[in-house]
């Protein structure tokens, strides 16, 4: 989350020419939004996760785990989505309808959703700066 307000304050902060300060507001907002996208899929995730493994009888200390996930998700979902502007209302209808997109999903294929969102998920919670670099040089890619 510091590395993301970091990208924003150096994106505003240093006078480059036009199209360097340009491209590099470009890259900023394309790694709040990507950043943002991916806490709220793993929100739904781990939400989807806890409650599936609550009705399999699962050790309750991994639900803990999944419902804590869930919750660093979700708080950095929303602070992500107040620096860029979005209403609290929409934003949590967009939560709900991504929730239950996932619960869609899982009753399909928890496994395929396990598979793509797991350890993506996992590594976003532990370690956000990573994703944060990963969306940055590929912003830096996309708006060269």
């Amino acid at each position: 989350m510091k590395k993301i307000l970091l990208i924003i304050f150096v994106a505003i902060s240093f006078p480059l020419n036009a199209n360097d300060q340009a491209n590099e507001g470009k890259v900023a907002k394309y790694v709040m939004e990507n950043i943002q996208k991916e806490y709220l899929n793993c929100y739904s995730f781990y939400k989807v996760a806890a409650v599936s493994f609550k009705k399999a009888g699962k050790d309750k200390n991994i639900i803990d785990n999944l419902e804590s996930s869930a919750d660093v998700s979700l708080k950095y979902t929303y602070d992500l989505g107040e620096i860029m502007g979005f209403n609290p209302e929409v934003m949590s209808q967009i939560t709900k309808d991504n929730v239950n997109n996932f619960v869609e999903l899982a009753k399909k294929d928890f496994s395929s959703l396990a598979k793509k969102y797991g350890l993506l998920c996992k590594n976003l919670v532990e370690n956000p700066e990573q994703r944060t670099n990963f969306w940055e040089e590929k912003g830096k890619i996309k708006f060269k």
